[in-house]
């Protein structure tokens, strides 16, 4: 398997040199067909989709892409079976059958493998490697799921080890209406220790939303498993102890390496 990941973490982003369109890391089609398939998948698991959905032009304009891009993400949906075509009626979202609501009392998740007590990465079994830092103009669903009334916001996707072992690969959009400053020094950290050195707190997790999916090429080349492999995908809201949104994204686990507790105390 050629191994696509870099030798080493991305450091250098210059001093805030963080501009629409520039990439740190990789900056091929398949990545941007993920990362918009991971928003149109939350927006059908959401339900907001009530037929068919919208015609091209309306998705290219409402999640921010090229059509090359918007055919590929849409590829993989049908690939997960989040997707059906109807002849003469349109291509319609399939929403989950099952649904299972786990209430809890705190809002904590533990994720074996991780210290849920303070950094994740105060264990040096653990790593990470940052393969994309970009300030983009944040889709609708973005926006919407962060409450933003500005329009962008940074992008991050990191790979996470343990043991030197991919675990998993995690993506972040976090509002810069809230964290001008989240690039004014290269990035090199966890995510959510940058933002609990910002605003004091360690950010909850407001909303996680479970399911189980074929790895494609490009994720199975990153966790170093075969295509077509079961994962965790996670969707995630984390917010302050007010309610305030601060960070929006999607996890995809190894599902070989991650077990979830979730507990009511």
């Amino acid at each position: 398997m050629t191994d696509l990941r870099p030798t080493q973490p991305w450091t250098d982003m210059g001093t805030g040199d963080v501009s629409p369109g520039h990439w740190i890391g990789f900056n091929r089609r398949s990545d941007a067909a993920r990362q918009v398939s991971d928003l149109i998948r939350a927006d059908i698991v959401a339900g907001r989709f009530t037929g068919p959905l919208p015609y091209e032009w309306e998705l290219l304009d409402l999640y921010g892409t090229t059509r090359n891009v918007l055919r590929a993400a849409l590829t993989l949906l049908k690939e997960q079976r989040l997707l059906t075509r109807a002849p003469r009626s349109g291509t319609f979202g399939v929403r989950p059958v099952a649904s299972v609501s786990l209430a809890r009392t705190t809002e904590e998740v533990t994720i074996y493998g991780e210290n849920t007590g303070g950094s994740v990465f105060d264990s040096p079994r653990l790593s990470i490697v940052h393969l994309c830092v970009q300030l983009v103009p944040a889709p609708e669903t973005v926006r919407r799921n962060l409450d933003m009334a500005g329009s962008a916001a940074y992008f991050v996707e990191s790979l996470i080890s343990f043991d030197g072992e991919p675990s998993r690969v995690r993506t972040s959009w976090v509002p810069q209406e809230r964290f001008p400053d989240l690039v004014s020094e290269p990035l090199t950290e966890y995510v959510p220790d940058v933002l609990v050195r910002r605003v004091g707190q360690r950010p909850v997790a407001r909303r996680l939303l479970l399911s189980t999916v074929n790895a494609d090429q490009w994720t199975a080349d990153l966790l170093d498993i075969d295509p077509g492999q079961a994962i965790f995908h996670i969707e995630r809201l984390m917010c302050l102890a007010d309610g305030t949104p601060v960070e929006y994204g999607f996890s995809r686990y190894r599902g070989d390496r991650a077990v979830i507790d979730s507990r009511i105390v």
